[in-house]
């Protein structure tokens, strides 16, 4: 409005978004790296819920919950603490009984006696050295006593009566919950601000789902992308909408459908008909696109390994060699529904047995994302 400039002496106008735009992304990959350090006692994550930038549930019920601060240039910033007190600010409105509040930034020296001690890390502050606590109590009362002066100088009544709650919020926080992060390097370009989070990713695939390094490289960068976009779109979800928790599956789900090729040519014995090139390329057109990998999500891909376990079953000592061909062959109507995505009856048939064929191979890998990330398939 207007009226927010009429007393200024001097007003610099600019559509450069870029800080906010910055911030919107350090949050949501500060998400993924929270995620993948809690993905065994995750349930669920939510970007820009209606009680922090980042909550996330755990398996017990306990909440946490995360203040993600970022700077585009922190070497420039006056005073690093102001971040980190309006996270405290922030977070103390969050119940800390059994929950973790955490502030997650890409400032390494917010605390100067820290010495980046925060980096790539979650420390709680009961574990911090004692010169690096008391700095943090310090920052503590500092913020109080700037409360304190805002309700000297507030002259209106509802606004200092929520000062004062404010004041009395970080007075009461109980800082054996809180814990800090550090995001470094974060910063610049894609070649510098995803460093540490594409190592996270590779730590993930690598330790905790145990794919040999060599295919984790191979799907981190689409991983990645595709886990920025998702929690990126997370945050424009109102938190009444049914579809705002991202549970732990469906955050796994994608990395069985990345580890996968798409080779159609595979199943086309499969096929009632001889695919021309048209219809090659609109089957690939569609496998290609990101929201193709809908139809691997555990639930699906359960279903399907199940029937297939029958199959194998009813078929035994019948001598079929190739048993996931006849099962597509035999068992694919079962699921064609899911996959009319156009009107053209041979696409939408090829779509479902190239993805029943897919499904049925990567088994073997889903198994591993199943028991590295807790999912029951």
């Amino acid at each position: 409005m207007m009226t927010d400039y009429l007393n200024e002496e001097y007003c610099e106008f600019s559509n450069d978004a870029s800080a906010s735009s910055f911030g919107w992304n350090f949050q949501s990959n500060a998400g993924i790296f929270l995620f993948l350090k809690y993905i065994h006692n995750a349930l669920d994550i939510k970007i820009e819920s209606k009680l922090q930038d980042i909550e996330i549930t755990l398996v017990d019920g306990s909440k946490i919950f995360a203040q993600a601060k970022s700077a585009q240039d922190y070497t420039v910033a006056k005073d690093k603490k102001e971040k980190f007190k309006d996270a405290i600010v922030s977070l103390s409105r969050n119940p800390q009984n059994n929950n973790q509040l955490i502030y997650i930034s890409n400032i390494p020296d917010t605390f100067k006696s820290a010495n980046n001690y925060f980096d790539n890390s979650i420390v709680s502050y009961s574990s911090c050295l004692s010169n690096i606590k008391k700095e943090i109590d310090n920052t503590f009362q500092s913020t109080i006593s700037s409360i304190e002066k805002k309700i000297k100088k507030e002259r209106i009544q509802e606004r200092k009566n929520k000062l004062i709650k404010i004041k009395k919020n970080v007075e009461r926080f109980d800082k054996s919950s809180l814990f800090i992060s550090t995001i470094n390097p974060y910063f610049g370009d894609e070649e510098n601000r995803y460093i540490k989070i594409s190592d996270t990713v590779i730590s993930f695939l690598v330790d905790c789902i145990k794919l040999n390094r060599d295919d984790a490289i191979s799907i981190k960068q689409r991983l990645l992308e595709h886990w920025q976009l998702r929690l990126e779109y997370n945050s424009t979800v109102s938190d009444k909408s049914d579809t705002k928790k991202i549970t732990k599956a469906d955050f796994a789900w994608p990395i069985a459908a990345f580890l996968i090729d798409n080779d159609l040519s595979e199943i086309s014995d499969c096929l009632s008909f001889t695919p021309d090139k048209s219809i090659f390329n609109d089957v690939n057109r569609i496998m290609g696109h990101p929201t193709s990998i809908y139809h691997e999500r555990f639930e699906f891909s359960n279903r399907v390994l199940q029937e297939f376990e029958q199959f194998k079953k009813e078929i035994y000592g019948k001598g079929i060699t190739q048993v996931e061909k006849e099962f597509i062959k035999q068992r694919s109507n079962q699921f064609i529904e899911e996959f009319r995505v156009v009107s053209d009856e041979n696409v939408t048939e090829y779509l479902a047995k190239a993805f029943l064929f897919r499904i049925i191979n990567n088994n073997r890998n889903m198994q591993k994302i199943s028991a590295g990330v807790g999912v029951r398939i």
